[in-house]
């Protein structure tokens, strides 16, 4: 049943005019369909809009592929490789008597264990004496070397993306001038974050591994946030680090692991890649940091 939109009587299907007010019915039925049909057209390309939009946004993501990405940081690297070679060597080094140090002092204090237990057996008190001094002294040794080998980690992953921003900018790479600029101009600020970032990855890593790498991707952008913004300190760099890479994580981690095979080369040259792997690896990783934190400034 219709109603007479002027004056509310009960019309006929079909009636062209109202039997009361006289009101042409053709009309009003016209205007209500056309309104009715406009708002469903615009219903509708609301909806089909919609979805297009979103799937152009996945789909564009940083606008720069993983190649892309290794071709232009090769290009950067032409010709510079020679200047990573130092920081490279001086870090190998260390690694290599840290190292040494820790199996020695370990090796010691198991033999210092030993003859301690065989003096118990057969007497020699005197013995054990010298003996405990000795496992003393090598235990030492082993928390020196732990801890210049975990340094030395934070602060090689320091010079190394402090290196690659530096090559990126077209700026010589020297790891020695470099951790000399970060340690003096930064304030400590590069050394404090570093530091902070190790302990966090290792804390969530006893967490079944997975939670550590995670965290490593959350925090792969600190230091390009402390080099373009000077007055934040190591805390903020980080939170803010980890407010850029969310939603970016698993990509960042995909282009990590893409250069999986070469860190084979690297194990099975016994570091000698490491002098290509790592420029390589590092100046890849911070362009894709880049393109993200300009993304993300926009």
């Amino acid at each position: 049943m219709k109603y007479c939109p002027n004056c509310g009587q009960e019309v006929k299907e079909g009636a062209k005019f109202c039997p009361k007010c006289g009101s042409d019915l053709s009309q009003v039925t016209l205007k209500q369909e056309t309104t009715t049909n406009q708002t469903e057209s615009q219903k509708t390309e609301f909806k089909a809009s919609e979805p297009v939009e979103l799937i152009l946004e996945q789909a564009e993501g940083l606008n720069m592929t993983r190649a892309e990405m290794k071709n232009e940081a090769q290009r950067k690297l032409s010709g510079r490789y020679g200047e990573w070679f130092k920081s490279i060597l001086w870090a190998i080094v260390g690694i290599i008597i840290s190292s040494l140090l820790v199996i020695v002092a370990s090796g010691q204090m198991s033999a210092g264990f030993v003859k301690i237990a065989l003096y118990r057996l057969y007497g020699g008190t005197d013995s054990q004496f010298g003996t405990g001094l000795l496992i003393f002294f090598w235990l030492i040794i082993l928390i020196a070397a732990i801890i210049a080998l975990f340094l030395i980690g934070c602060l090689l992953n320091a010079v190394m993306q402090w290196c690659a921003i530096f090559t990126l900018k077209g700026q010589r790479a020297d790891g020695l001038k470099v951790f000399n600029y970060f340690v003096k101009a930064q304030k400590n600020r590069v050394l404090k974050a570093n530091i902070l970032i190790s302990l966090y990855q290792f804390f969530w890593s006893l967490l079944f591994i997975i939670p550590g790498i995670v965290k490593q991707a959350s925090y792969a952008m600190t230091n390009l946030i402390l080099e373009k913004n000077p007055e934040l300190s190591a805390s903020e760099a980080i939170n803010q680090s980890r407010k850029m890479m969310h939603g970016y994580k698993l990509e960042f981690l995909i282009l990590q692991y893409s250069f999986f095979f070469w860190r084979i080369v690297a194990g099975v040259t016994y570091g000698l890649a490491d002098f290509y792997v790592l420029p390589y690896q590092n100046v890849t990783q911070m362009a894709f940091l880049e393109v993200l934190y300009q993304k993300y400034q926009d």
